[in-house]
């Protein structure tokens, strides 16, 4: 599993990306970040192109992206770096803060029970 170092911003255009299961054009992804965050082109040109430089989006055809990264490359990262790696820190952090629900707390333990690693 690899591991990727992105930015706050190159996760906000990661997570475009993964709202689709297919490549998106730079236009497509410029006007969500536009209508999200108010970003410019030439922004998310560059939060692009750093994402290509590190490896974690792949621009199938000119001006057309599709992420390399995993979701789960990335929450692997950022529990490393916030948990050193302990994902129960991770729930006992949740679970202490009241992030999780009680519907949540519910699917996790069926999901542990069921011993499926992935949820939908």
């Amino acid at each position: 599993m690899a591991q990727w170092k992105v930015t706050n911003a190159e996760l906000d255009v990661l997570r475009v990306l993964w709202q689709k299961n297919e490549p998106r054009t730079l236009a497509d992804i410029r006007q969500v970040l536009a209508e999200e965050m108010g970003w410019k082109a030439t922004t998310v040109k560059t939060l692009l192109y750093n994402l290509r430089d590190k490896g974690a989006v792949e621009e199938t055809q000119r001006g057309v992206y599709r992420p390399v990264a995993k979701e789960s490359d990335i929450t692997s990262d950022l529990v490393n770096k916030l948990f050193g790696g302990s994902t129960m820190k991770l729930v006992a952090s949740l679970i202490e803060s009241d992030e999780l629900s009680e519907s949540d707390i519910s699917e996790l333990r069926a999901m542990l029970n069921r011993g499926e690693p992935d949820a939908d």
